[in-house]
Order: C-alpha cells, then sequence, then structure tokens
C-alpha cells in the first residue's frame, strides 16, 4: 500500500504522463512506448485521477483527452415522457434531470416549453 506522499508522487507522475499524451498526436500505446511505460498501468492510473478529480475527461467531440483521430461520438438519447397538462407545464418553470454518461448528474431549471425546446436543440447540436 502506498503513502499518501508516495501516491501523491504517482498521481501527479501519471497526471504528467497524460498531459504529455494529450499533446503528442498519437495513441497511448504508442506514447508509452516512446516514453518507457507500461500503457496497463497508465490506464489504471487514469482511472485512480479520474476519481480523485484530478483528470477530468469530457466524451464525445470536446474531449481534450482523447486525440481527434480516436474521439467518438456519442449520441445524446432522450426519453419519452407524457406531459398531462400542456398549457400548465408552458406557463410554470419545470426541472430537466440528466445522467450524463460519466456519471455526473445535472439539474437544469427550464422556465417553459420554449426554453426546453431551445435546451434540446443546443444538447442535440453539441452531440
Amino acid at each position: 500500500m502506498l503513502t499518501r506522499e508516495q501516491r501523491v508522487a504517482k498521481s501527479a507522475m501519471w497526471l504528467a504522463h497524460w498531459r504529455g499524451w494529450q499533446s503528442s498526436g498519437v495513441s497511448v500505446a504508442e506514447y508509452a512506448r516512446r516514453e518507457g511505460f507500461d500503457v496497463d498501468a497508465a490506464y489504471r492510473w487514469r482511472r485512480v485521477l479520474r476519481r480523485t478529480g484530478q483528470w477530468i475527461e469530457v466524451d464525445g467531440s470536446t474531449s481534450r483527452s482523447v486525440p481527434a483521430a480516436a474521439r467518438k461520438r456519442k449520441r445524446v438519447r432522450f426519453a419519452r415522457v407524457a406531459v398531462a397538462d400542456a398549457v400548465s407545464a408552458a406557463a410554470s418553470s419545470m426541472v430537466l434531470k440528466l445522467l450524463l454518461g460519466n456519471g455526473r448528474r445535472a439539474e437544469l431549471e427550464v422556465s417553459g416549453m420554449a426554453h426546453l425546446v431551445e435546451l434540446i436543440g443546443v444538447l442535440e447540436r453539441t452531440a
């Protein structure tokens, strides 16, 4: 088991490796070969860095942690819902709860149907 100091030092080292890879433009395996570290260990430490909030990876086309050639677009999926009273839904605010692919959650207050339609348009555009 690592001491706190060792863990901090290793985290800093692996964070530096991931940042170096990020600007390299090559695959992780190629970067690991060039730099002389184990690619499996790099992926393990990336999970640790994600859990501790040191490495934030954004899914989709705006991802900074994945080279452009390796990016895959994630589809935005919407659940069908029934609105019992469309008139009152348009006049009142509602809370839209999102569960993102990376496990994060977001709650957005939507002021009406027009705002909801605009928000869905933005989400579809950036997907």
